[in-house]
C-alpha cells in the first residue's frame, strides 16, 4: 500500500464449542444432542387435568322456593358506572318492591329468562315500575340475553 502502510489481516471469527483447547467439555458449557421443546407431559397426567377442568353447571332454579315473581329485568352498572357504593360489577342486583320481603339486602336469588338461570345477590333496591321485578348488574343481565335487549322477561326465585 502507499505511504508505507501495510494492510491488517483480520483474524478468522472465534466460534465458541463450549470446549477448553485441548477439546475436553468445560463442566456448564457440555454439548448435548439437539433438544427437543415439545412439551413431555406424562400422559396418564393429561388425562388427570382434563378431568378437572370442567364446565361449571348452570343454576338451575330452586326445586321449591319459597317465594317466586314473574316480571322483566333490566340492567345497569356498566363498566363501574351508577353501581352502588362497593360494587363494581358482578352477579349483582336491585330488588323491587315484590322482592324486599324480610330481611331481603344480601339475599341471594335465582333469576331465570332466555333459556338460563344465574343467582345473584341483592345489594340495591329499585322503583322498577310497570312489570319490571329487578334490575341487574349489567355482568348479570349479559348472562342472560344481549345489553341490547333492554329488558328480558324473568322468573325470580328464593
Amino acid at each position: 500500500m502507499a505511504g508505507g502502510m501495510t494492510e491488517a489481516t483480520v483474524p478468522p471469527p472465534v466460534i465458541d464449542t463450549g470446549a477448553t483447547a485441548n477439546g475436553d467439555p468445560i463442566g456448564d458449557f457440555q454439548v448435548e444432542e439437539a433438544r427437543s421443546f415439545e412439551p413431555r407431559a406424562n400422559p396418564d397426567q393429561l388425562a388427570k387435568a382434563e378431568s378437572l377442568v370442567k364446565a361449571t353447571p348452570r343454576p338451575t332454579p330452586p326445586p321449591n322456593p319459597t317465594h317466586s315473581v314473574n316480571g322483566r329485568a333490566a340492567w345497569y352498572c356498566n363498566n363501574g358506572s351508577g353501581c352502588p357504593a362497593g360494587y363494581s360489577g358482578g352477579l349483582y342486583a336491585a330488588a323491587g318492591p315484590a322482592l324486599r320481603v324480610g330481611n331481603w339486602r344480601g339475599r341471594t336469588v335465582t333469576v331465570c329468562g332466555s333459556g338460563n338461570c344465574i343467582n345473584v345477590k341483592l345489594v340495591d333496591w329499585c322503583a322498577c315500575g310497570g312489570a319490571r321485578e329487578i334490575d341487574l348488574f349489567a355482568d348479570a343481565f349479559s348472562r342472560l340475553a344481549p345489553l341490547g335487549t333492554g329488558t328480558v322477561a324473568v322468573r325470580v326465585s328464593w
